[in-house]
């Protein structure tokens, strides 16, 4: 697990420093958030501060993926997982902080050298207004992910019902597809912007920008469709048969993201190919609404534009739906992180984190932030103590770490509630008509003295 969550902080360190890269390669004559007459960038000053800001993002990522080593030899989960976190963020706001002072650089060089740009007036295309969606593909290529997303909710809702979070997964299914169809309103909103004095090109520009765009909307989406199947494919299909999908998906999933990177940058690399077989380049001098990669212009209704460097698609925070819209994925970021952290930060380091008590009802069985579970005494077919779990187990809905086992699993192909610490023994089983649940607590003397007394309460 250590191991892994290393090679995936190397993964990620330099994945950034080689994205991060790209602002410093022009693009529409921008280079690092900085508009530039075409002739100058080539300038030797421009192309020094180009060259460092690469280095340093490559050199940033060394030295975090060495100050990462110690994750190897952390001992507890929770720490293991708050020190990926502050690695992920250090070098995202160690990237940014870089970004901040190579764009004052690039800004400072054009400034002394007084680079005036020879900005156009407003040139209306009235042409280009006209077939601006042209090569946008057709709203019906998303109808094969909304079917697949709908099937699979239905289907699990059916088999499943609400329980094993099966209402989450669909939750984030249908919201996953709203999203890209989101996603795929605003490419369709974007308005046009005569880049040259071309205007064939022009509208070529605009053509593959909106088709390569919703393409990657469409198949997107299409691609994320079947994780609403995965609740109820993770109790219907063997467990071998499901693990061998589950990494086949993965690596399918991985793939599909190196290509989105390929796509992106392919299509920035022919609208400049593009742009360069023009005469003359309409400059429109946009670097006061762009701050650090960050688009402020409380002037410009649309929420969401095409960011500068031609690979993303970016909020207008001097809108107010546009702050209220990053506030949320704030929020739920934030709340994403203490739900994840604050379960482990209690179960490594609290002295009982799995609690059982019984009632003359039954028994309750309570894990950190997370749903009691009732067990009636009618409901017990069995209770043992054990050594060991089932080999044959997959997570539906939890935690499942080298020191500790949470949430909703199937074992042996049936449905099992575990609360168990992987180091500590015996564990205590509760069989129901229905369902298996396992138990242990820190000090393994408990877990026997509440073996026996509900043995004793079953008059066994």
């Amino acid at each position: 697990m250590n191991f892994f969550l290393y090679l995936l902080l190397v993964g990620v360190n330099f994945l950034m420093a080689l994205a991060g890269r790209i602002p410093a390669n022009p693009h529409k004559n921008i280079i690092l958030e900085t508009t530039l007459p075409k002739e100058k960038l080539q300038d030797e000053q421009v192309l020094t501060i180009s060259r460092t800001y690469k280095k340093r993002l490559l050199q940033w990522a060394f030295i975090f993926s060495v100050a990462a080593l110690p994750i190897l030899t952390i001992s507890y989960d929770s720490l293991t997982l708050i020190y990926f976190l502050v690695m992920i963020f250090g070098f995202i706001g160690t990237s940014f902080y870089l970004q901040v002072i190579y764009i004052r650089k690039m800004t400072t060089v054009k400034v002394q050298n007084n680079w005036v740009l020879p900005t156009s007036p407003l040139l209306v295309d009235t042409a280009l207004v006209a077939n601006k969606n042209r090569k946008l593909i057709s709203i019906w290529w998303f109808l094969p992910s909304i079917l697949i997303t709908l099937l699979g909710c239905i289907y699990s809702f059916t088999t499943l019902g609400l329980s094993n979070g099966n209402w989450i997964i669909g939750l984030i299914s249908l919201l996953m597809s709203a999203m890209f169809l989101l996603f795929y309103y605003f490419i369709a909103r974007f308005p046009v912007k005569p880049l040259t004095c071309d205007e064939t090109i022009n509208q070529q520009v605009n053509d593959q920008m909106r088709h390569h765009w919703s393409v990657l909307m469409a198949v997107s989406a299409l691609v994320l469709s079947p994780l609403a199947f995965i609740s109820v494919s993770s109790v219907s299909i063997p467990y071998e048969k499901m693990m061998l999908f589950s990494v086949g998906y993965a690596i399918f999933i991985l793939g599909f993201v190196l290509f989105t990177f390929y796509y992106l940058f392919s299509s920035r690399k022919k609208q400049d190919q593009l742009i360069a077989q023009a005469k003359e380049y309409r400059y429109s001098d946009e670097d006061q609404y762009w701050k650090y990669g960050i688009y402020i212009n409380p002037n410009d209704k649309r929420i969401m534009i095409p960011d500068r460097v031609g690979m993303n698609i970016s909020v207008n925070l001097g809108r107010p739906a546009g702050k209220l819209a990053l506030g949320i994925i704030g929020v739920l970021v934030l709340f994403s992180l203490i739900g994840a952290s604050v379960p482990m930060v209690i179960s490594d380091f609290s002295a009982n984190p799995f609690e059982l008590s019984t009632s003359h009802n039954g028994i309750s069985l309570s894990a950190p932030l997370s749903q009691s579970r009732k067990i009636t005494w009618d409901e017990i077919e069995s209770v043992e103590l054990i050594n060991t779990l089932p080999k044959d187990r997959l997570k539906l809905y939890g935690t499942a770490t080298e020191n500790y086992l949470t949430g909703e699993f199937q074992l042996n192909n049936e449905p099992a509630y575990l609360l168990v610490l992987a180091n500590k023994k015996p564990i205590l089983e509760i069989k129901t008509n229905d369902k298996l649940y396992y138990y242990t607590n820190k000090d393994t003397k408990l877990t026997e003295k509440y073996y026996k007394d509900i043995q004793t309460i079953r008059g066994k």
